[in-house]
């Protein structure tokens, strides 16, 4: 499994952002290889946005990232937002215990 996360600052409309990062998630959401994706809003600093999104593996983001379809929605975000992307992979994991 590897992990997808970007931080991102807020350099447009927040409206605008949340909505083409919606069509993102859209794509993203029917790609082979995507286990689950998040897109979160710091409470502390309404300009900060995080996306972070499991893969089964490293060749199914990288193959969803590089197809046109994406790149035409993700570049309605790039005019908003500067970001610090990385990939990770998994070292420890948890869940809380079930009472």
């Amino acid at each position: 499994m590897v992990v997808f996360m970007n931080k991102l600052i807020l350099t447009g409309s927040a409206e605008e952002l949340e909505s083409a990062y919606a069509k993102v998630a859209e794509f993203m959401l029917e790609q082979p290889g995507l286990v689950s994706y998040k897109f979160l809003r710091a409470v502390n600093d309404p300009k900060v946005y995080f996306n972070v999104a499991e893969w089964t593996d490293r060749e199914s983001l990288d193959r969803a990232m590089k197809d046109p379809e994406f790149h035409a929605r993700v570049s309605k975000v790039f005019p908003l937002i500067k970001g610090d992307p990385h990939i990770a992979t998994v070292v420890q994991d948890g869940a809380a215990a079930v009472a």
